[in-house]
């Protein structure tokens, strides 16, 4: 009896993920064309995809939901296999690059254009403010720049308006250490470290722009979640504090201003949650932290969720 061919098989998979493509933007039929190509220039990957032909068809499936193509030319997503877990076998995933965020916000009409980059310690980078690009002096080319030491988003706003968001290596680092698959010793932490700092870059960034849409959110869900790239996460619940606000007149001036800025920012691009994320995560004291999301709440829009929690209360 004859071994199977792998690739009947795989295109059997792929073949079952055509009815999820009805109700998306993209092209089965071409679709299909890449998914094939990505398979049979890669045996460690046809070979996964045969031994875990179920994974393949979820990851097409996953390719119909985001609408992001597998066209090779433009890098936006591909199939690879991932364990995230050492020793156990891999599965075929959907893995979106940092560029392919970024496409799939400018085509939902988010941001008009965003780019990501690293800082490393030869590099000279001085930050200009928050609505101002930064300058960056690198050699691009040279194979000694040191060690990563944070880096950077630009994006332009629909409105023309730029925001410069920074991150730090540590907090680089927070957010690979909360990756389930990385403490297991696999995943896109292990295996492609500055690509997943670029991606927790523009994730970062993303909290600040001045809105999302629903596919927006499932594409950061599925990667922080089912890809185990990490999901940052509020070390402690502003509804669990209970500690009694801080008078005004006890708030030392810079945090003072720290705060107002923060809330004045927030009111501004709408961005709320960042600003709770960003209030949390900066102001150590509880008291000024309990006056800071005090403030928060009474600039923030009531929802109808909002309302529906003070009825029933």
């Amino acid at each position: 009896m004859s071994n199977p061919n792998p690739l009947v098989i795989c295109k059997e998979q792929i073949s079952q993920s055509a009815v999820k493509f009805a109700t998306s933007e993209l092209s089965y039929e071409a679709e299909e064309v890449y998914a094939i190509q990505h398979l049979m220039k890669n045996d460690y990957l046809l070979n996964t995809a045969m031994n875990e032909p179920a994974s393949l068809r979820l990851a097409m499936y996953n390719v119909a939901a985001l609408g992001l193509t597998l066209n090779p030319t433009r890098g936006l997503a591909y199939l690879i296999p991932r364990s995230n877990k050492k020793g156990e076998p891999p599965k075929i995933v959907l893995d979106v690059s940092y560029r392919g965020m970024i496409a799939l916000a400018n085509s939902e009409g988010i941001v008009a254009n965003a780019v990501c980059e690293l800082v490393y310690e030869q590099d000279v980078y001085t930050f200009k403010g928050p609505t101002r690009i930064p300058d960056h002096d690198a050699n691009v080319f040279s194979t000694s720049r040191g060690q990563v030491i944070g880096g950077y988003c630009i994006t332009e706003l629909v409105n023309g308006k730029i925001q410069v968001h920074n991150m730090s290596k540590a907090d680089m680092d927070q957010i690979r250490d909360s990756s389930q698959a990385y403490s297991h010793g696999g995943g896109p932490w292990v295996d492609w470290e500055s690509q997943m700092q670029l991606k927790s870059i523009l994730k970062r960034a993303g909290k600040w722009w001045p809105t999302s849409t629903p596919k927006m959110a499932k594409l950061v869900e599925y990667l922080n979640v089912e890809n185990g790239e990490g999901l940052a996460t509020l070390q402690q619940s502003p509804k669990n504090i209970e500690t009694m606000p801080a008078l005004e007149s006890d708030i030392d001036s810079k945090t003072l201003s720290f705060i107002n800025n923060a809330v004045s920012r927030a009111v501004s691009t709408q961005s709320f949650e960042a600003c709770k994320e960003l209030l949390v995560n900066r102001i150590k004291d509880p008291a000024f932290l309990s006056f800071a999301l005090q403030r928060l709440d009474e600039v923030r829009p009531v929802t109808e969720t909002d309302y529906q929690e003070a009825v029933s209360a």
